[in-house]
């Protein structure tokens, strides 16, 4: 490499750095956060969603809705959590496109909670596919996920 290219290398993979960090978005949630110090009441289920720490779909925002109703949206290093009616509800997450990243996509999927349990939802979008998935976890492979994540800013 010629030795007047190794600082423009250097100073061009430091703005590579900043951009993507700033292209993170922080993770908002304008629905109640419950008291995560108690557990849920009898008739109400615990969710907790986080996203998957992946490249793909990184610049995607992704906003969380439950029977039509907006929880809020989800960034790279955070996570929602939120109580639903015990039974069945439909969750929606919409990872919502870039003009780098392509069309918006959408995971679907129907949530049957008992009461006084808490779930935990990893979402990630397939890269030969380019299809959203949510994957549930066990409550300590959810748990440890959610312990390297932080609190959603609430409004």
């Amino acid at each position: 490499m010629h030795p007047m290219l190794a600082p423009l290398r250097l100073a061009a993979l430091a703005l590579l750095a900043a951009v993507s960090l700033s292209c993170a978005a922080s993770t908002v949630q304008v629905a109640p956060f419950p008291d995560t110090a108690s557990a849920p009441a009898a008739d109400r289920s615990r969710v907790y969603v986080a996203r998957a720490t992946q490249f793909t779909g990184r610049v995607r925002r992704i906003e969380i809705v439950v029977s039509d109703q907006v929880v809020g949206e989800l960034g790279e290093a955070g996570y929602l959590c939120f109580d639903l009616p015990a039974g069945r509800s439909m969750v929606q997450a919409f990872f919502k496109g870039s003009v780098i990243d392509g069309k918006p996509v959408e995971a679907v999927f129907n949530f049957e909670g008992q009461g006084g349990e808490t779930y935990y939802f990893e979402l990630q979008l397939d890269r030969a596919s380019k299809k959203a998935q949510a994957r549930a976890l066990d409550a300590e492979a959810g748990e440890a996920l959610m312990a390297n994540r932080k609190a959603p800013s609430i409004r």
